[in-house]
Formats: structure tokens, C-alpha cells, sequence
């Protein structure tokens, strides 16, 4: 069936009036108003907009031996009250997914639960030559964590780091890279550990791997920034919550659950990380979704081999919503539609004939001041928040709780189907696609 969406829409850098046409699953017309063709059509509300839906790279999906802090249902169904509509699976399970057999149960798995697309990410396999079948069994991604990397001062006649990424670029595996330094955790060396690990990463990455590498600091960006001649491949990745919350305000709002790693970084680094966002310096952001229970957040107790208290927070619900709020639609919509689809080499990310349609329609907030809730009884009329106690994911802490959003998510469209109707909280399972 066909569908026309007239409204305001975020097409070609702009917001303006347009009829979207969507047939077999893509945008077939962009047009100035509807010319009737459609068998059906949606008309946008005042305060309506249509968006490119989000593509979440980085996102705990759990499961498996994690089911208590989240299932792969839940989470792909938060996805999509949070607009986003294809989910890369950060894959910290137990067991660990680090072998054929193991990333072919996964994305078998994934794909019988999943509510919206998704793609499976291993670890470097415990047998080498196991990478070889990785992407027949269903990976697109590598991660390598901290712990799956060379120390920085790792011998250089003896690192192996350069030729393992580029078999990787050989077998068509994206990577994802976190830069940080393991040894320096829990040190008086942390704050610097992404410093020295990126200095060892540049010398060992090889510029045909495609792979984000995922930073937190602005001089970080600066120094990917300097180095993009060299690696035209690499995109630079940063978690959400590098963008817009501090150590110190994080600490203020929900105590030793704001523990992170990498850690949190000052107020200044973190309106500078802002502003390399709006100056277009940063490729791909990503929720970072870490799913964990009250218990496991605020835990004190040591637990061997664990961070205590867990490090993460629960974001792929709000962090798209989040990100428009704070950068606004352009940059927004950049680092988590149009760049992720770029790295990925999706028809997807942009409102733009020949797409896939997966789009979003947020209503923009009416810009109302907040009520004394002791007077009216509510916080007023078209205020919306930041609540986690609403939200369809099992995990539930956030450094952002209590702050306002400027939008809102009212309906979800994967390939043109609606999957999400926030007005009757109704979720409506399509057909999904692994990555």
C-alpha cells in the first residue's frame, strides 16, 4: 500500500512543508503537496515533524545470561518509542560472544525477538581463524575493548594490532574501537588513559578497516580530526552522554550510580565535545545503552572481576530525542541518522527519493513555562521530561532524569509501516532485517 505523509518535514537541511510518498518500503516522491496518488495518507499535526529515524550503534541489547537487566524485546521496543530504528548490538553478554558458533546463535536469536533491524557485533575470537566466518554467521562488527587491545607500550617488532584490523577490512567487518587504557583504570592515571591508548591506536590502524573509534574527549576528536587524510575510513564515534553530561553534575543528580568508564569528563570538555558536534567534527553518536538494575548501580560492594557500581546508564529510549533537544534537528540528525547510515552504506538516514522510508514523526513541545506542581497538581501542559519510570526498557538510570525534552516521539515507521503509535502505546512487529 502506499502512503503520503504531508506535513512539515527535515528534508535537503531544512524544515518545510512537504507530501512524502512511500511505496514497496521507500520514498518514491518528495513533493510540495499531495497530488492524490496515495492510497492512504497521514496528515501532520501543528507541532509535528518528520525525521529520519535513528540508527543506534552501540546498544546493549542483553539477553541470554543478562535477561534480568534487559531482553532483547524490551530493548528493541524502547528503540522504537525512542525513534530509533536500527540497533548495533554492543553484545556484553554472557557468554561472551567470541566465536562462529556463538555470533551465529546470536544473530539467530536476535532475530526471532528483535522488534526493529539490527546488526550483531563479536569480539575477537578466541581462535583466530574463527574471524574468517564471523560474517556468514551473521556479524557485521568487531568491538574491541580496552581488553581486547595491545597495551600502548605493547612491543612494536611483536604488534599484530595493524594486520588483525586489516583482515578485518579484507573480510568486509566494520569495527568499533573504545579507546581507552585498560592498565590506567583505577589509577591516578585514568583521566589520561584515552590520551595514551589513541597515540598507540593511530600507529596500528590500518586505512582500509572501516571502523568507528569511539572517543570522549575533545582533544580526541582533534587529534582524528588531524589524522583523516590518512584514515579515510575511520569515523569518529562519541557516546551521548560525553556530549552533554559532566562529572560533577552527573555525581549531583544520582550519586555512585553517575560511576563511569571511560570516565566522565568536566563541564568544559564537555561543551567543547557540543561544540565539535554542531561544527560537523563529529561523525556517529552513539546511546552507549548499559542496561543495569537499581541493585547493580548503586551496589558498593566489591565484586571480583566487576566494576562496582556498574558503569552505564540506560539511554536508547530518549538519547535521539535528547541529542534534537540539545544540538537540534541538523546536527541531530546528522550524528544519528545520516552519518551512521553513511558508515554502514545504508539507503538510509536521510529523508531522500530512493530511501528506505524509516522516519519518525516528534512533536516539537509548545514551549510552555512549567506550573507549580503544588498549585495545578501537575508540571503543566505540554512539559515533557525525562522519566525513566515510563520507559519500556528494563533499566531505568539516567544522569539526565528530571531534564526537559523539546520533542517527543508520536509515531515510528520501519520501511514505511508504522511500528510505534505513542498515543495508544501500541508496538506493531514488521518484518526485521540483520545488518
Amino acid at each position: 500500500m502506499s502512503l503520503m505523509i504531508c506535513g512539515r518535514t527535515y528534508f535537503d537541511g531544512a524544515v518545510s512543508d512537504r507530501a512524502v510518498l512511500i511505496e514497496n518500503g521507500r520514498i518514491a516522491a518528495i513533493l510540495d503537496e499531495d497530488d492524490g496518488s496515495a492510497e492512504a495518507r497521514v496528515e501532520l499535526g501543528e507541532r509535528e515533524i518528520l525525521l529520519p529515524s535513528a540508527i543506534d550503534l552501540q546498544c546493549a541489547l542483553r539477553d541470554w545470561g543478562e535477561s534480568e537487566r534487559e531482553t532483547v524485546e524490551t530493548c528493541t521496543r524502547a528503540a522504537l518509542a525512542g525513534g530509533v530504528t536500527v540497533v548495533g548490538d554492543q553484545s556484553n553478554t554472557v557468554p561472551r560472544i567470541d566465536s562462529v558458533e556463538l555470533v551465529r546463535r546470536r544473530a539467530g536469536d536476535v532475530a526471532g525477538k528483535a522488534w526493529c533491524d539490527f546488526g550483531i557485533a563479536g569480539h575477537p575470537p578466541v581462535n583466530p581463524p574463527d574471524l574468517d566466518g564471523y560474517r556468514e554467521a551473521g556479524a557485521f562488527s568487531v568491538q574491541f575493548w580496552p581488553w581486547d587491545q595491545r597495551p600502548w607500550r605493547y612491543p612494536r617488532d611483536t604488534d599484530d594490532s595493524q594486520a588483525y584490523f586489516r583482515r578485518c577490512a579484507e573480510l568486509g567487518l566494520k569495527g568499533l574501537i573504545v579507546v581507552d587504557e585498560l592498565a590506567f583504570q583505577g589509577t591516578a592515571l585514568e583521566e589520561d588513559g584515552e590520551r595514551y591508548a589513541l597515540q598507540a591506536l593511530l600507529r596500528r590502524l590500518d586505512p582500509a578497516f572501516h571502523a568507528r573509534v569511539s572517543v570522549t574527549r575533545p582533544d580526541s576528536v582533534e587529534t582524528l580530526l588531524g589524522h583523516r587524510d590518512r584514515l579515510p575510513n575511520m569515523r569518529i564515534q562519541v557516546p551521548h552522554h560525553s556530549l552533554f553530561v559532566d562529572r560533577q553534575r552527573a555525581h549531583k543528580k544520582i550519586g555512585s550510580a553517575a560511576f563511569h568508564v571511560p570516565p566522565l569528563r568536566p563541564a568544559e570538555e564537555v561543551e567543547r565535545m557540543q561544540q565539535l558536534a554542531m561544527d560537523g567534527k563529529i561523525d556517529v553518536v552513539v546511546s552507549f545503552h548499559a542496561p543495569h538494575r537499581l541493585p547493580d548501580k548503586y551496589s558498593t560492594e566489591p565484586i571480583p572481576g566487576e566494576f562496582t557500581p556498574k558503569a552505564g546508564y540506560s539511554a536508547v529510549e530518549v538519547a535521539y530525542m535528547y541529542t534534537l533537544t540539545k544540538l537540534g534537528i541538523e546536527t541531530g540528525c546528522r550524528c544519528y541518522c545520516s552519518g551512521p547510515a553513511g558508515h554502514l552504506g545504508l539507503d538510509a538516514g536521510e529523508i531522500r527519493i530512493g530511501n528506505e522510508a524509516n522516519l519518525v514523526i516528534v512533536e516539537e513541545d509548545e514551549g510552555l513555562r512549567e506550573q507549580n506542581i503544588h498549585v495545578t497538581g501537575s508540571a503543566g501542559k505540554g512539559v515533557w521530561k525525562v522519566d525513566p519510570s515510563k520507559w519500556r526498557t528494563l533499566a531505568k538510570v539516567t544522569p539526565f532524569v528530571g531534564e526537559r525534552l523539546k520533542y517527543r516521539v508520536s509515531k515510528t515507521y520501519l520501511r514505511g509501516r508504522e511500528v510505534f503509535d505513542s498515543a495508544g502505546d501500541r508496538f506493531t512487529r514488521g518484518d526485521v532485517r540483520a545488518l
